[in-house]
């Protein structure tokens, strides 16, 4: 049986390549005691901590971005875990969110089964490749379910390693 603990290790980078070289994730990104009950709710939720951690110059702007991008189509992977996102003139630098509710919320997913867990992926116009990469590989991790455990169940240190050995693999 594949546990966290060996599941991690198997995400170590041998040989980085270094795109992700700007630190995009850290402790105080992630938020494992949310207690919002609306997507509204969520995305101000996000765009707050964004801001008081100075990843964003405006609130206002990013959450109505995350509510336009969710607009085109859902951010709801399924397996109740959302990747809302959005490129912005108002986000600093590429910064990745993290956030655990304490209850469902209704997401439309690609499932069709309520959201608890939400990975937010902010990036600056013109950085496509990084967003776009940033995307590609979070998503494919959510087929993993050692990854998806440690997102609905780690601790704050278990998901920062996760996502930033996926991030730099």
């Amino acid at each position: 049986m594949l546990t966290v603990s060996k599941y991690l290790d198997i995400l170590k980078p041998t040989n980085r390549i270094e795109v992700f070289q700007m630190v995009m994730i850290n402790k105080s990104l992630i938020d494992l005691e949310a207690s919002e009950d609306s997507q509204k709710a969520i995305f101000k939720h996000l765009a707050q901590i964004a801001f008081d951690e100075g990843r964003i110059a405006d609130i206002d702007g990013v959450e109505n971005g995350l509510k336009d991008r969710e607009m085109e189509a859902t951010t709801g992977f399924g397996k109740g875990i959302a990747i809302p996102h959005a490129k912005s003139k108002y986000v600093k630098e590429p910064t990745i969110i993290v956030l655990r509710n304490n209850q469902e919320i209704e997401w439309n997913s690609l499932d069709g089964k309520p959201v608890n867990m939400f990975i937010n992926l902010l990036v600056p116009d013109g950085k496509s490749n990084i967003h776009l990469k940033m995307l590609a590989k979070l998503s494919r991790q959510l087929m993993h379910k050692e990854f998806t455990t440690i997102l609905k169940e780690g601790s704050e240190a278990q998901i920062l390693e996760a996502i930033q050995n996926v991030l730099n693999s």
